[in-house]
């Protein structure tokens, strides 16, 4: 079985949806096997959780953790993971109990059907599961029983959230008037360029070399009956000089800035003249112009429901799941929070949670020389391997993100809850043709380092109020401002009230 299809299993079981979830651990473990002192880590009414259980749980990805990362980060990891997989055994046995007292069930037909879909997904049989399946130390009997509360909570969660989402077609139409620069197809252009690249730092002589031959260029190029992209091809010492010099189409706001000028000042069937840039000089041939429109209501509104519908059922999934446990006696008594200095007094109860939420972005530097109208931003300890990207977002003025905006992102790019403590925030450009530009970073064990100072006077007991803090990035080139919170609740990983969108 190949290494992609592989992957495809572990996601299509229930117990390794936690990707690179490890087993709990002080310091590295060793390559021998560990013995596992059994206990009990959680009470949900009259069920429980022990800790081999959670060990089983976790236990499909502790290799991949530990070829990984080392030490600390690799401690810390599985501290935040282990959590993370806690209140997903919590929440499916309460959800499997919800199903219970609705006499909600699953068919074999059903179990059997939803095994076909797997195989035929990842072009295999019911042998290559079940080799899989062995590989991981899984039944195939255990793994229907998996599948079996997977399809049961499916149900349920249809019923009781499913069924009470709707979008009706005034909120549609709402979305499309508020986010119509989202749906506004710009100008496009498609270019072809000779280029003549001019290292930093070049000598005088060697400029006018490139300015010279640039010149030739253009003269050939601009000769009557002359074809340009043949000339791109014999002259242009550019990475599309195989393709004629094409650049494709290209929108404002894709290039830098002294290039899009170029681009967007010469006219269709025209060829620019040799124009200087900071990375050389360029001649423009502008073959084509398509002109900019606003794509029709009728066009997106189908999208435009899909996104809201999925955004108020995975609102009303978390406000539904926070019901369920407010309404059981839950008892958790697994603590593997790392103690940090001046982070302790954040996480002193595990029935605490804090979250940050970005409301705001701020640019402090100039465009410079690929200054662009978007910017993204990355969550991880890695700044080149993170865990997640962003979409990119568009910058309004004064070089500033505001809520509006970072609101329409999905939660899980907008709010982090009990964020881990060795994850940094990485801020970047989008740069068209390139790679992404970095712009700075700060690091959330800073901010809980703050926010931990900043509480030390609140009365004990109760829970702060919500607070907005703003934090520079290392290198003082944005500002980003979060509104903080600290919530009390029964559940070991918590979910906030209610997220105001």
């Amino acid at each position: 079985m190949s290494y992609r299809a592989r992957c495809r299993f572990v996601l299509a079981i229930v117990i390794c949806a936690l990707a690179g979830v490890s087993t709990p651990a002080t310091t590295a473990p060793a390559a021998t096997s560990a013995v596992t002192i059994e206990r009990i880590i959680a009470k949900i009414d009259d069920d429980i959780i022990m800790l081999s259980e959670l060990q089983d749980f976790v236990k499909p990805n502790v290799e991949k953790m530990r070829s990984r990362y080392k030490g600390e980060q690799l401690n810390q990891r599985i501290r935040e993971l282990e959590l993370q997989a806690l209140d997903a055994m919590i929440q499916s046995k309460l959800i499997v109990k919800r199903a219970s007292a609705l006499e909600l069930k699953v068919s074999e037909k059903e179990i059997e059907n939803a095994i076909a879909g797997i195989l035929r997904e990842n072009k295999t049989t019911t042998a290559g599961l079940r080799e899989f399946l062995s590989s991981q130390g899984m039944t195939m009997e255990k793994y229907r029983d998996e599948l079996r509360k997977r399809l049961l909570s499916r149900k349920v969660e249809n019923m009781e959230v499913g069924g009470r989402v709707s979008v009706i077609e005034q909120e549609i139409a709402d979305y499309y008037d508020a986010h119509l620069d989202d749906y506004r197809e710009a100008e496009k252009r498609t270019v072809r360029q000779i280029f003549m690249p001019v290292d930093k730092g070049a000598s005088a002589s060697e400029v006018e070399a490139k300015r010279k031959k640039a010149g030739l260029a253009y003269e050939e190029a601009t000769k009557p009956g002359a074809d340009f992209a043949k000339v791109a091809e014999k002259h242009s010492e550019g990475p599309a000089q195989s393709r004629g010099g094409s650049l494709g189409s290209v929108k404002k706001g894709e290039v830098f800035p002294e290039l899009e000028e170029l681009i967007f000042s010469t006219a269709k069937g025209e060829t620019s003249k040799p124009t200087r840039t900071r990375l050389g000089f360029h001649v423009i041939h502008v073959d084509d112009v398509t002109p900019g429109k606003v794509i029709t209501l009728d066009r997106v509104s189908g999208k435009i429901r899909k996104k809201l519908f999925q955004e108020k059922f995975t609102k009303r999934r978390r406000e539904w799941v926070t019901e369920l446990k407010r309404a059981a006696f839950l008892e958790i008594s697994y603590d593997p929070v790392a103690s940090r200095a001046g982070l302790s007094s954040v996480f002193s109860d595990v029935r605490e949670q804090i979250s940050f939420k970005l409301i705001g972005i701020k640019l402090k530097q100039g465009g410079g020389l690929f200054g662009q109208s978007r910017i993204l931003w990355a969550y991880g300890a890695n700044r080149d391997k993170p865990r997640w990207k962003s979409d990119k977002v568009k910058l309004g003025e004064g070089a500033s993100v505001g809520k509006d905006a970072i609101d329409a992102l999905e939660a899980g790019h907008r709010l982090f809850v009990n964020p881990d403590p060795s994850a940094n925030i990485y801020l970047f450009r989008y740069v068209y043709l390139l790679p992404d530009s970095y712009i700075g970073e700060i690091r959330f064990a800073d901010m809980l380092k703050a926010y931990s100072a900043q509480s030390k006077g609140e009365d004990k007991g109760k829970t702060p109020k919500a607070q907005k803090m703003s934090f520079e990035t290392e290198n003082k080139a944005a500002q980003i401002e979060f509104e903080v919170e600290v919530q009390k609740t029964r559940s070991i990983v918590a979910d906030p009230k209610e997220i105001t969108q």
